[in-house]
């Protein structure tokens, strides 16, 4: 079984042993082999060696091959290779608007957002939840007047900007891309998606965090399942494909939502 997948992030030309084990130098003594195949129609590292355990240089051969983020396989236990992890963040933060239209008749009618800057994903966020909600509050750390006109003029919407707490606790859906910048309370009805769950309760459990979305039920094209290789989770490897740009994040559907009903 292959423990560790990394895609190659640089530009590679046709070379002897595409397809093949790759013979490294930190095989010797480790136990370690190397496999690089497409994945998604990109070059990706498979590597599978005995203790994971154990520190050994195979970070510094993932390195040189040109892999900056590296997956563990499920059943891999703890590693030490000093590289950033895939995980799912930014295909949950390209479906965090899918997330609100899915629960919009659930959870009701206002909807608030918090950014911290307004780039593609999050006015795609914007434009999804204008579609199903008759209120929009949005705050944003950098100046958010331009979008918040569109989203009048093109929606009729009633546009709030920079809510009060007051205001806060009367959504009924709260997206949270990055951090508030300040304490902010929700209702206990309110469903809170936190793709990079980087928000935290206030001290002394004053805030009422509302009832989170802890996770997703997608449906994944069949084509794209395929790919997927055996012990790996596929969140992660979908959101990185989609980040670097070899699938269409689109094609990936919400088909139900999981809550934490115990806050």
């Amino acid at each position: 079984m292959w423990f560790l997948l990394g895609f190659i992030h640089t530009e590679t030309v046709a070379r002897p042993g595409w397809g093949e084990r790759i013979r490294c130098a930190v095989q010797k003594g480790y136990g370690t082999e190397a496999l690089e195949r497409p994945l998604f129609g990109r070059p990706a590292l498979f590597v599978r060696h005995r203790n994971l355990n154990e520190r050994n240089p195979i970070g510094e051969m993932l390195l040189e091959r040109g892999v900056d983020k590296v997956l563990f396989s499920e059943a891999s236990g703890v590693s030490d290779v000093p590289l950033r992890r895939m995980d799912r963040s930014y295909l949950y933060t390209y479906l965090a608007g899918d997330v609100g239209a899915h629960v919009a008749e659930r959870s009701g009618a206002t909807a608030v957002c918090f950014f911290r800057t307004l780039g593609q994903l999050e006015e795609r966020a914007l434009l999804k939840l204008a579609g199903v909600f008759r209120y929009l509050m949005i705050s944003v750390q950098r100046d958010s007047g331009a979008i918040c006109r569109d989203l009048r003029r093109r929606y009729g919407l009633p546009v709030v900007e920079d809510p009060t707490p007051n205001q806060v606790k009367g959504a009924d859906f709260a997206l949270v891309l990055h951090p508030p910048g300040r304490d902010v309370v929700f209702s206990g009805r309110c469903l809170l998606f936190e793709p990079n769950r980087e928000m935290r309760a206030t001290e002394g459990g004053r805030a009422c965090m509302g009832t989170p979305i802890t996770g997703l039920d997608l449906d994944v094209p069949p084509d794209l399942a395929a790919e997927i290789p055996a012990g790996f989770r596929p969140l992660p490897i979908l959101s990185e494909a989609a980040f670097r740009g070899q699938i269409d994040p689109a094609r990936i559907k919400i088909h139900g939502v999981s809550l934490d009903k115990s806050m």
